[in-house]
């Protein structure tokens, strides 16, 4: 009995170190991507790539030529029964409309836990700012409309499917022609690891009982 306890405990406690766990993105851009990935103590760079230090090639030393051997006649190999796969062993049996039905069901699911994933994604930070410059005056205005246009609907699907903390949006319009376009963004969000496994589980239990309908 005593161990029963002991091994609900330490399942109960590795449950509650899963909790802890979380995949953290810190991404920033100013003139160049960074990306970072970091779970627990453990820091990832995705971009930008660190060069690799090509290493001085040694050269190996010449081996002696053998004397050409009789080549053996091969005897022509049996050809193995290929075994049918599991798709084809569905459109036997369900048609290609079973088949096609099936697919339907597994992409349905799918696109359904990943918007449940998106939906527990923490952003902590989410900052951009932009100075935007043109040729002309008219120019400048026609860009800033567009780009109003095409961001702050972006940023609403953003903060209306995750959890979103904090979020600063500046998009300013620069009558300046010698003066650069500048973009300066930083965010920083994290999604802990038991809601994919929670995911992940529902979504399996899903697609078998699709597969068991069929």
């Amino acid at each position: 009995m005593i161990v029963i306890l002991y091994i609900l405990l330490g399942i109960l406690l590795l449950l509650f170190l899963i909790t802890l766990i979380r995949v953290q993105i810190f991404a920033t851009y100013y003139n160049e991507l960074a990306l970072t990935v970091k779970v627990l103590f453990f820091k990832i760079t995705i971009l930008p790539t660190p060069e690799k230090k090509e290493k001085p090639k040694k050269e190996k030393p010449k081996k002696k030529k053998k004397p050409e051997q009789k080549k053996k006649k091969e005897k022509p190999k049996k050809e193995k029964e290929k075994k049918p796969s599991l798709l084809s062993k569905l459109k036997e049996k369900k048609g290609l409309s079973g088949l096609v039905s099936l697919f339907a069901s597994i992409a349905r699911i799918a696109l359904g836990t990943l918007r449940d994933i998106i939906s527990h994604i923490v952003v902590k930070k989410f900052d951009l700012a932009i100075a935007l410059s043109g040729e002309d005056a008219s120019t400048v205005a026609l860009n800033y409309g567009k780009l109003c246009a095409a961001i702050y609907p972006s940023i609403n699907v953003i903060t209306s499917s995750t959890v979103c903390k904090d979020y600063n949006i500046a998009i300013e319009p620069v009558f300046n022609p010698d003066r650069k376009t500048e973009i300066d963004f930083q965010t920083h969000f994290y999604l802990r690891i038991i809601f994919v496994i929670w995911e992940a589980l529902k979504a399996g239990v899903k697609i078998l009982i699709a597969r068991i309908k069929l």
